[in-house]
C-alpha cells in the first residue's frame, strides 16, 4: 500500500473491484474505519488524500470533502466514520463488533458522545494552542477519568469485552495521538501512569491487537506531523516510500 497522498490535479486510481477507503494517514477519524476493516479481515484498497489540496474526485464520495469515505461499489460512496463503521458491522456480520443488547449498544454510544470534549481539547492543544484555555485541560482530564471509571466498572479487558469492539476502535485513534502532546510542548496533557494506570494499561493492550498493530504510529511520528502542520506545511507524505530506490549499494572494489 502506497502512503502517498493524492492531491488536486491527480487522477483517481482505477477501481480494483474491492472496497475502497479514502483516508488521510494521520486522521483519527479515518483510522477508526481502518481498524474496523482490519478487525473484520476485509479485503480493501486505500487511497490517501491531501486534505489541504483535495483531489477534485473526492467530492464524488464525500460531499463535504472529509475523510473517511468508503466506495462500496464502483462510483458509489458513503462518508463519516460512524456511519461507515455501523454499515460495515451490519454488512459483514462474521466478526461482530457491537453487542446484541440494544441497551449496551446505547451505552457504548454514550461513551463515545461523552468523549467528544476530550477530542476537542486534543485538537485545540495540538493545532490551535493559542486558543487553549485552562478549562480545556480540565475537560480533557475529567473525560479521561470518566473513561477510566467506565473501564473499571465494566471489569473487562476492553470496553467491548474480552476482545475489542466498535467502541474501542472508535476511541483508540485519539488515545494513540494523546501520547504525542507532551512531545509538542503540552506536558499538562500527559497520561501520568500513577493517575491513569488502568487507562494506560488499556491503551497498551489495544496497541498489540492485530487490527491496530497493522496501522499504529508512534507518538514521535504523530508529533512530527503535528509540528509540520503547525508550521503551515503539513508533511502528509512523510511515511511514503514509493519513490525511494531500494537497490542495494554496490560493494567497493578491493
Amino acid at each position: 500500500m502506497s502512503e502517498k497522498h493524492l492531491q488536486t490535479g491527480d487522477a483517481l486510481p482505477p477501481y480494483g473491484g474491492k472496497l475502497r477507503l479514502f483516508a488521510m494517514r494521520f486522521c483519527p477519524y479515518a483510522e477508526r474505519t481502518v481498524l474496523v476493516m482490519n478487525a473484520k479481515n476485509l479485503q480493501y484498497d486505500t487511497v490517501f488524500v491531501n486534505l489541504d489540496h483535495k483531489p477534485e474526485w473526492l467530492l464524488n464520495y464525500s460531499p463535504k470533502g472529509t475523510v473517511p469515505a468508503l466506495e462500496y461499489e464502483e462510483g458509489k460512496g458513503i462518508f463519516d466514520s460512524n456511519i461507515i463503521n455501523v454499515y460495515l458491522d451490519e454488512k459483514y456480520p462474521d466478526v461482530p463488533l457491537q453487542s446484541t443488547d440494544p441497551l449496551r449498544r446505547a451505552e457504548d454510544k454514550i461513551i463515545v458522545e461523552l468523549f467528544a470534549g476530550v477530542q476537542s481539547a486534543f485538537y485545540t492543544a495540538a493545532y490551535n494552542s493559542q486558543a487553549l484555555q485552562p478549562n480545556m485541560v480540565e475537560t480533557y482530564h475529567k473525560g479521561l477519568v470518566a473513561l477510566q471509571d467506565t473501564l473499571r466498572a465494566r471489569g473487562t479487558k476492553f470496553l467491548h469485552g474480552e476482545t475489542p469492539g466498535l467502541v474501542d476502535f472508535t476511541l483508540f485513534p485519539f488515545l494513540e495521538r494523546f501520547e504525542a502532546l507532551p512531545l509538542v510542548g503540552k506536558p499538562e496533557f500527559e497520561l501520568v501512569k500513577s493517575k491513569y494506570e488502568l487507562l494506560v494499561n488499556y491503551i497498551e493492550a489495544m496497541k498489540i491487537v492485530p487490527a491496530v498493530k497493522l496501522y499504529y504510529l508512534s507518538p514521535e511520528t504523530h508529533a512530527k506531523f503535528i509540528e509540520s502542520r503547525n508550521k503551515g506545511d503539513a508533511n502528509y507524505n512523510m511515511l511514503d516510500t514509493s519513490g525511494v530506490c531500494c537497490m542495494r549499494p554496490r560493494k567497493k572494489k578491493e
